[in-house]
């Protein structure tokens, strides 16, 4: 299906609305801070287990984020390295300088640790030219993790072979992936979306799984069930509800460029998909899974 109007346009061409977007609004409602808090718990827990068993700590453990953005996962898993391994590299990867600039921020103020130390090295760009074009993508890493990033980096099972080229032998890939929601369901039923945005918002925890498992890895999972309140969606006069509908649509300004049969028809699949609670709130059910990934 073409695109219904020559003013819409993909999120990914508009960096500026998609950070508003994503911090004043899906950040919010998608309850980011309790998915971050799961996963390093899941990470200080089970997979500093599993790494400093597998390496030494006098090593210099390579960390490679791709689809980086702020980097807020990954600069606390730098603090919990630092209790094993002397030396953290991180390679950050993703196409907003802005987003690469603030982890690079706060990489620095790290307070020191006598007998460890830190640092970053930064790409920004698409993942597809740090493949094609950097030497750091001829390292080998320790740890990769693809943080809610798989669906932006092209052809999945490509990237998958990518990623796994540059892990080390008894090395992971930490993965966090929509199992389903409210965006793998809205993408799986308008295709065209994903056509005309570049998005794979439609890929799901179960594929990686189950691809990563086809090629002879090992995969442990975490499920996290959630919940989205998007009652504010079927507000027109919204303004946080207009900034959710473009992140789940992945196009700027979604409401106020796509013919109003367009806007009715996502509208009432929203609604198909989703609960009322007790208290009239529109709830759409968000589970997601955290994958570790290795050999």
């Amino acid at each position: 299906m073409a695109i219904k109007s020559s003013n819409m346009k993909p999120l990914k061409d508009d960096p500026q609305r998609y950070r508003d977007i994503y911090y004043n609004a899906f950040y919010k409602m998608a309850l980011k801070e309790f998915l971050f808090e799961k996963v390093t718990q899941f990470f200080d827990t089970t997979v500093m287990m599993r790494l400093t068993r597998a390496f030494e700590g006098g090593e210099e453990f390579g960390v490679l984020g791709v689809g980086l953005g702020g980097g807020p996962h990954e600069l606390h898993f730098m603090k919990s390295l630092r209790s094993h391994f002397s030396s953290i590299n991180t390679v950050g990867v993703d196409p907003s300088e802005s987003m690469l600039n603030k982890f690079q921020e706060r990489v620095a103020e790290l307070e020191p640790k006598d007998e460890s130390s830190v640092s970053c090295q930064l790409f920004n760009g698409p993942f597809s030219e740090f493949v094609a074009g950097s030497a750091l993508s001829k390292n080998k890493y320790n740890l990769i993790t693809a943080i809610h990033s798989l669906y932006h980096l092209g052809d999945f099972e490509t990237t998958f072979t990518q990623l796994a080229s540059m892990m080390k032998e008894k090395g992971f890939i930490l993965v966090v992936c929509a199992k389903d929601n409210l965006m793998t369901k809205t993408f799986n039923k308008f295709t065209w979306l994903s056509e005309n945005t570049q998005t794979l918002s439609g890929l799901s925890s179960t594929k990686v799984r189950e691809f990563a498992q086809s090629q002879g890895y090992d995969v442990t999972t975490v499920y996290v069930p959630m919940q989205w309140d998007i009652t504010e969606v079927f507000d027109d006069q919204s303004e946080f509800g207009n900034k959710l509908i473009d992140f789940f649509t992945q196009f700027a300004f979604f409401r106020q460029t796509a013919s109003s049969e367009l806007m009715d028809e996502l509208v009432n699949f929203w609604r198909s998909v989703s609960i009322l609670d007790e208290n009239g709130r529109v709830l759409a059910l968000s589970d997601e899974e955290i994958l570790l990934i290795s050999k």
